[in-house]
């Protein structure tokens, strides 16, 4: 009896210690799984403010040529028969070309959806990858105000107005991407040490 009562106790010990190694080795390929998510959303997220921050460097340069363009129209506005025909037309094109900008959030939407945010276990980078979206939504409605109230000037006026354009401020100032920096370069920070 005593025989029957140590295998008992050893079948029982058996099975709990079965259980606890199962359950520790599921822990562990769980964890690796979302490690693996994280990394892949962070990529996608890095990856999408990347784009964005191209996107919006391409505008802000094109509202840059714009005043130069304007600038080079109110100067030569008495002697404009005399330019050259190419200056001309480039510098017509810039200003009557059709401009807009979009900024895309579907990485950080994911992100939200899929509860990948708690798992990433860094506050401090949530709120950067956060704030760089806004700051992308700010930056592209900036952007497009800009374009707009061009058209509805020219809408109203007829003609472009270049004295207008040319006064304007740098669209640097209203287009301070530093947030979506800050958020690209802690991105890269996490993903080095994960």
């Amino acid at each position: 009896m005593k025989e029957t009562t140590v295998n008992f106790f050893l079948n029982v010990l058996s099975v709990i210690l079965g259980i606890v190694i199962t359950f520790t080795i599921q822990g562990m390929i769980d964890r690796a799984g979302d490690k693996k998510e994280v990394r892949s959303a962070l990529e996608l997220v890095r990856s999408e403010l990347s784009t964005n921050l191209g996107d919006i460097s391409i505008m802000t340069d094109y509202l840059a040529q714009e005043r130069q363009s304007a600038d080079y129209f109110r100067r030569h506005e008495k002697d404009l028969s005399r330019c050259p025909a190419d200056s001309v037309q480039y510098h017509s094109g810039i200003l009557f070309a059709e401009a807009s900008i979009t900024a895309s959030n579907d990485a950080l939407e994911l992100l939200k959806m899929s509860s990948l945010f708690q798992k990433v276990g860094n506050n401090a980078l949530s709120m950067r990858i956060i704030r760089a979206y806004d700051c992308c939504a700010s930056i592209v409605t900036n952007l497009n105000r800009h374009i707009s109230t061009r058209n509805t000037r020219f809408e109203e006026v007829g003609r472009i107005d270049v004295k207008w354009l040319s006064a304007q401020a740098d669209p640097a100032l209203f287009a301070d991407v530093s947030d979506i920096e800050e958020a690209i370069a802690a991105i890269d920070a996490y993903l080095k040490k994960h």
